[in-house]
């Protein structure tokens, strides 16, 4: 069985000395099995980590940039030719915006946009 990969919170939000008191809330609801806190406290992360909001934002631009007939034609496809599609235009985007991000946020925006353009497929 597969899963999701799991990284450091220092890896997704760079310094986390910026959110110290939001990794506790995190942890606590976590462990409280509290799942209004978790996401409260993922929000203060994000909202704190300039690295997470910029790749936040350039993914919501990327899926926004995706013109209409390529995004009807994109959802006709199937999983994996859509991914690979959406792994190119990502690159292309990157490329024209100037922008780069490590390996685990590029992968994370083409499964995102995959997901979202995809239906069933």
């Amino acid at each position: 069985m597969g899963g999701r990969k799991g990284y450091s919170l220092n890896r997704i939000v760079g310094d986390i000395s910026k959110v110290k008191s939001e990794k506790k809330e995190l942890l606590r609801g976590i462990e409280d099995n509290n799942p209004k806190k978790v996401v409260q406290a993922t929000a203060g992360i994000l909202a704190k980590s300039d690295a997470s909001l910029e790749s936040l934002a350039h993914s919501f631009l990327f899926v926004g940039s995706i013109k209409e007939r390529d995004y009807k034609r994109l959802s006709e496809q199937d999983t994996k030719e859509r991914r690979k599609e959406l792994a190119k235009k990502w690159a292309a985007y990157r490329k024209e915006k100037g922008k780069k991000f490590d390996a685990s946020t590029n992968r994370d925006v083409v499964d995102s946009a995959t997901r979202v353009l995809g239906g069933t497929g």
